[in-house]
């Protein structure tokens, strides 16, 4: 073999070994930020709002973690209470505003913050974990006096969390998920692939893939398992998927295929020029008019 020959085979070699172990490096550093990012401090006291009353909850999972909210209560309420998700790297304050207009209509209104955000413990584990924390907080927050039907309502990974809750929790009459993801490994190829280079898109496979792995071998996580499609598809609770035709991070498609999996239980709104968790901003009466009545056509009293 030529000196040049051997320089080439060597090189290939080389190769063969380091792109691998580069894809898996920034893979398993990408699953880092996703399951640990930045968390946003809480407020010592939380928001007021006219005519509500507002006070601390706090609950425990099933693998022990502590989970921390608040808990708004009308004057007049009707015996309903909201429980009310945010998306990733956000905490209970983002959904705060929202809140209102269910509060308004006499709901009570959970706004917890999710495992890994704000002060709740734990990592983000996009639903894996999650599910057990749903159950967690809807058996706290029927044991509230006068609460007889339970809803919810997540706004992006807060949306996914709850749907994928639905394959083993019943008691909620209702739910409604906005701008929702359909599965983990889906949403992740999709953004990555989204902001690559056109030259490195091939890569998004591979470099999610890394990360998945990463995440099971480190923290016994398995993303791949992450499914709000899957939820949806067991569920036996009506669900409202709402979706901005112009979201740039989590495509419609994401809610089409939610809807595909339990066409006779869901029912699918798409707007027109709302972006990412932007619906109430874009169509701000018909989304009030919208899930409000949803929710109220769907009071079951569910045990």
């Amino acid at each position: 073999m030529s000196r040049r020959s051997q320089w080439v085979w060597i090189s290939g070699l080389q190769l063969a070994v380091v792109v691998p172990l580069a894809v898996f490096f920034l893979g398993a550093v990408a699953a880092e930020r996703a399951i640990q990012p930045v968390r946003k401090p809480v407020p010592p006291v939380c928001p007021c709002v006219a005519h509500v009353r507002c006070r601390d909850a706090q609950t425990t999972s099933a693998d022990g973690t502590v989970l921390k909210g608040w808990y708004y209560e009308p004057e007049q309420p009707s015996g309903s209470a909201l429980l009310m998700l945010h998306g990733v790297g956000d905490n209970r304050v983002a959904v705060v505003g929202l809140g209102t207009v269910y509060e308004k209509a006499g709901y009570s209104v959970l706004v917890p913050d999710l495992r890994g955000h704000g002060e709740s413990g734990g990592l983000i584990s996009y639903g894996i974990q999650d599910e057990a924390d749903i159950r967690a907080w809807a058996t706290w927050m029927r044991a509230q006096p006068g609460v007889g039907n339970l809803y919810g309502f997540g706004a992006s990974l807060g949306g996914s969390i709850l749907l994928e809750s639905l394959r083993t929790e019943t008691r909620f009459s209702a739910v409604i998920a906005e701008s929702a993801y359909s599965d983990f490994p889906s949403i992740a190829e999709e953004r990555i692939r989204r902001n690559a280079p056109r030259a490195l898109k091939w890569l998004t496979v591979p470099l999610v893939g890394s990360g998945i792995l990463w995440t099971r071998l480190r923290y016994g996580i398995d993303l791949r398992a992450s499914s709000a499609a899957d939820g949806v598809r067991r569920s036996s609770t009506p669900i409202l998927l709402a979706h901005g035709m112009a979201d740039d991070l989590t495509s419609p498609d994401n809610s089409r295929v939610l809807a595909a999996a339990n066409p006779a239980l869901t029912q699918l709104w798409l707007v027109p020029g709302a972006a990412h968790v932007n619906l109430w901003a874009t169509a701000k009466r018909e989304f009030e008019e919208r899930t409000l009545a949803w929710l109220a056509s769907h009071a079951l009293n569910k045990k």
